[in-house]
């Protein structure tokens, strides 16, 4: 498989990550602990631009990368840790296609959309692109104090989308925090999209997922 450089620059990105504004909040949104979506308070947003619809709950908010980078620059202490932030963003920003930034304030979740030229996702191919991710994850963490667990890694295929899914825990030994990583190929209706959720626990997104329309 012959990835093309949006595909790899985010996979580069993806194992880059700043854990010191992830600190898990004293109560968890209520929209984390509903298994019926049907009962979630939700938004639709239409990205005009790509056609595409999301339906997000209403706490998070679309950010400008300025404004988004204003607001983690409000929560980060650590120097080090925003410039990996804003190196993290800068990257997203100039893959091919348009970059949507969410923020939800609640429970201090990022979540981010790339929509790239279409291509359609293999099971192969989805096999290639984990051992893509646990490379970059393995030389990372040799270098620094993070440590990336993996939590699930998915493809499917209904004959009209491919997705692959990959979830991971990241630890940060040194200040003892942790995060999680969400990770979404989407290919459907000669589209495809790039999505990053980032939490400081575990989501079941496939709900929001199923709501989408490319």
């Amino acid at each position: 498989m012959v990835l093309r450089k949006s595909i790899v620059v985010f996979l580069l990105v993806f194992s880059v990550i700043s854990t010191s504004c992830l600190e898990v909040v004293k109560e968890i949104s209520d929209w984390t602990q509903i298994d019926d979506i049907n009962e979630i308070d939700g938004e639709l947003h239409y990205l005009g631009d790509d056609g595409i619809k999301l339906f997000l709950p209403t706490t998070f908010k679309r950010y400008t990368t300025l404004n988004y980078l204003n607001l983690l620059d409000s929560l980060v202490v650590d120097e080090k840790q925003m410039e990996i932030e804003r190196s993290r963003v800068k990257f997203m920003r100039e893959l091919e296609g348009n970059h949507y930034i969410f923020f939800d304030n609640t429970v201090n979740a990022t979540y981010t959309l790339n929509a790239v030229s279409y291509m359609p996702i293999s099971r192969q191919d989805a096999k290639y692109i984990l051992g893509m991710i646990r490379q970059n994850q393995n030389e990372i963490s040799s270098k620094t104090d993070l440590e990336y667990e993996k939590i699930t890694a998915k493809h499917s295929n209904n004959g009209r989308t491919q997705i692959f899914k990959a979830i991971f825990k990241v630890t940060n030994s040194k200040l003892q925090q942790q995060a999680f990583q969400h990770a979404y190929f989407i290919s459907s209706n000669e589209k495809t999209v790039l999505i990053y959720l980032m939490a400081p626990f575990e989501i079941n997104f496939d709900p929001f997922l199923e709501k989408m329309i490319l």
